[in-house]
This record gives C-alpha cells, sequence and structure tokens, in this order.
C-alpha cells in the first residue's frame, strides 16, 4: 500500500509531497459562505434545520445544550481507568503550558515614567471536537488544558451529536474540568454559532480545534469576526531511520497518521538502505490486514505515504527540512545529534521509544501544531 523509491530533489513523488496542500475549491467556499450568513441571520432556525440536515438531529422539541442531568450521567457512566488515564494525561500539559505563560512586565524610563505590559485572559472560547470517525477526546483537553491555565473563565465545548448524543466520553472529561457549557452541534454551522451567538448559543471571543473541510473553512472566513487558533490540515509524520530502526515500529507510525481517515495525511519515511524500506514496506502490509485498516489508510497512502531510500541520513535531514512537517521521528542510532540539525517542524520525537502518538495523547507537549510547512 506504500511506495519504496530512491529519493532524489527531483524524485516524483517527492516534489508531490512538497506541492500538497488543500486549497479550498469554490464550491466549498460557496456552500460554507451561504452557512454562515444563514446563521448570522436566521440563528438558531438555521443553525437547527443544518443539524437536520447533516447531522440527523431534531433540536425543534429539544435544546443543543446538554443537561446538567444528562452530564453527570456521561461521567458517571465514562470507564474510571479511562478518565484516571486522562487526568495523569492532563496533569502532564499542565505542567508543560505554565511554563508558557506570559508574564507582566514594566519598565522606569530615565525621566521617571513607567512602561508597562500587562496579559488578560480572554473571556471565552469555544473548542471545536471532532466526533465524524471517532470521538477525538485528545483533541478536547489538548486545547482545554491551554485554557484553564490561562485562566479563560467561560470554556464553550461543541461536538457532533451521533446518534443524537455528544460521546460521553468528551461530555465526561469537559465535565471534569468545569466546563458547563457543551453543545451538541458541529460543522460549519456550529462555527458560525459561536462566532455570531444565536438564541441558545451565546457567542464566544475565540474558537480553537481542528476539524474537516467543513470547519476548517469556516474558521477562515470567520477570521475577524471570531479570533481562532489557526488553520490546521491532515496530519502527517516524517520519520527518519537506519538499519538499528525496529521496521515494525515505524509501520506503526506510519499508519497512525494515515488512519485518520481524510486521505490527505501524509505518511514519508527516510531510510538508509532498501533492505530496512522492504522490511518496513512488509510489516506495514500485514498490519493493514491483520487490523482491517484498508478503507481508512489507503487513500492516504496512494497519495502521500513513501519510504524513501537515502545515500545517508544527512541528505534525509535536507529533505525534511524542505517538508518542515508537524511531526518528526528520528529512530535511529545518532538520533541526538540529528536532533541538532533540524529546526522546521512542528514536534520532534528523539529515539526508538519516543513515538508520536506520545504527544498526541500523554506526554504533555501538545498535539495541536501547524502542518504543511505553515
Amino acid at each position: 500500500m506504500i511506495q519504496i523509491s530512491k529519493y532524489s530533489q527531483d524524485n516524483e513523488r517527492f516534489q508531490e509531497i512538497l506541492a500538497r496542500s488543500v486549497k479550498v475549491d469554490s464550491k466549498t467556499l460557496a456552500i460554507v459562505s451561504e452557512i454562515i450568513e444563514d446563521v448570522r441571520v436566521n440563528g438558531d432556525r438555521a443553525l437547527f434545520s443544518y443539524m437536520s440536515k447533516f447531522d440527523k438531529v431534531n433540536y425543534s422539541q429539544k435544546s443543543p445544550k446538554l443537561t446538567p442531568d444528562e452530564i453527570e450521567a456521561a461521567l458517571k457512566s465514562t470507564d474510571s481507568k479511562y478518565l484516571e488515564a486522562v487526568k495523569s494525561a492532563c496533569e502532564n500539559l499542565r505542567q508543560y503550558h505554565e511554563k508558557q505563560l506570559t508574564q507582566n512586565y514594566s519598565l522606569v524610563m530615565e525621566d521617571g515614567g513607567r512602561l508597562e505590559r500587562r496579559y488578560f485572559p480572554i473571556e471565552s472560547i469555544g473548542i471545536s471536537v471532532p466526533a465524524a470517525v471517532a470521538p477525538l477526546a485528545s483533541s478536547l483537553y489538548m486545547n482545554l488544558i491551554p485554557a484553564k491555565v490561562a485562566g479563560v473563565p467561560r470554556i464553550v465545548v461543541i461536538s457532533a451529536p451521533r446518534s443524537g448524543k455528544v460521546a460521553k466520553e468528551i461530555v465526561a472529561i469537559a465535565a471534569h474540568f468545569g466546563v458547563k457549557e457543551i453543545y451538541g452541534i458541529s460543522g460549519a454551522q456550529g462555527v458560525a454559532a459561536l462566532a455570531y451567538g444565536t438564541e441558545t448559543i451565546p457567542r464566544v471571543d475565540k474558537i480553537v480545534g481542528p476539524g474537516n473541510i467543513w470547519v476548517s473553512t469556516a474558521k477562515k472566513l470567520l477570521y475577524g469576526t471570531v479570533g481562532i487558533d489557526f488553520l490546521a490540515g491532515p496530519s502527517e509524520v516524517v520519520i527518519l531511520a537506519d538499519e538499528s530502526a525496529n521496521p515494525e515500529f515505524i509501520a506503526i507510525d506510519l499508519l497512525a497518521q494515515a488512519e485518520h481517515g481524510t486521505g490527505l495525511e501524509a505518511a514519508i519515511a527516510f531510510v538508509s538502505t532498501e533492505d530496512k524500506a522492504r522490511e518496513i514496506q512488509s510489516c506495514l502490509n500485514a498490519l493493514v490486514e491483520r487490523f482491517e485498516l484498508q478503507s481508512s489508510v489507503q487513500k492516504s497512502l496512494e497519495k502521500y505515504g513513501n519510504i524513501f531510500v537515502v545515500d545517508s541520513l544527512v541528505e534525509a535531514v535536507e529533505a525534511c527540512e524542505q517538508i518542515a512537517p508537524e511531526h518528526v521521528e528520528l529512530a535511529c542510532e545518532n538520533a541526538e545529534e540529528l536532533a541538532t540539525k533540524l529546526r522546521k517542524y512542528g514536534a520532534l520525537f528523539i529515539g526508538q521509544y519516543t513515538p508520536e502518538a506520545v504527544g498526541d495523547y500523554y506526554g504533555g507537549t501538545n498535539h495541536v501544531l501547524p502542518t504543511q510547512g505553515e
């Protein structure tokens, strides 16, 4: 499912990876613009209509806002061991993000004048949590914990209701950290509701969190009306591996990105020998068959998946710098040395036993990162 090729600057696959982008076509722009304007003008009526159309949920007889009883029920029915694991991950995130807090400062000038810089948390944020393929609880706490650390007083969570309900894991995590506003809304219409406010949903100052092309396009169009974090595209990883690398580990980490499911993920490895490339390819194919991943990974692996054979890992570093990927893994003996040569990445994972998934879920660094060379 994944190609192997000899690396060169002129390699067609490499050039396709460098040129990748998620351009919003005119049809998508027109549809999202219409949705946004409809919600701006017609509020709940438009929002509920789109939720019925796209998510098959009827809000004519009930509010999209979860009641205290619904929140409490989700908390009680969520596995306690799962919640303990999440709490541990969030503690790591809290410690990491506390180091990022900006500090007030003042400067007394020679004439006695004083200049100061003061920081205040914004009043409110809305967190969009994807749930189309699965409830991405990690995307919730990766956005929620920094907001709590910053002292944001009002935090709103939106997520798509599946079978009429927001996933209990998402509700339970939000509730554990004191979020009282949880809404079963999603898509461009959900982003528009947060940006403008409706009869049911008060507006927020900033919208954060990943999403599909509809969510991303809505955030792009609404930037200025409301603050946003940034426009993150499909996930991507570049792995640099030598002969010491465990081929199954490499295959697993390539698949961990490819299985996100949009079909536009980039899963790339640079390896020192063709034999190692074949081993990785064989492990990957076996894992796809064993876990029945064909439908979720085939499109992305065929489009932006590749194992490049390089003459040296120095050459691989140069290629990786051109890609400037979201995630980089160094699965090689001289990983610490190579790490000093890399500058253009979102997150760097050093050594055979530091998989990218550690950053996605537990380690403490945030997985909300720029993609596609941004």
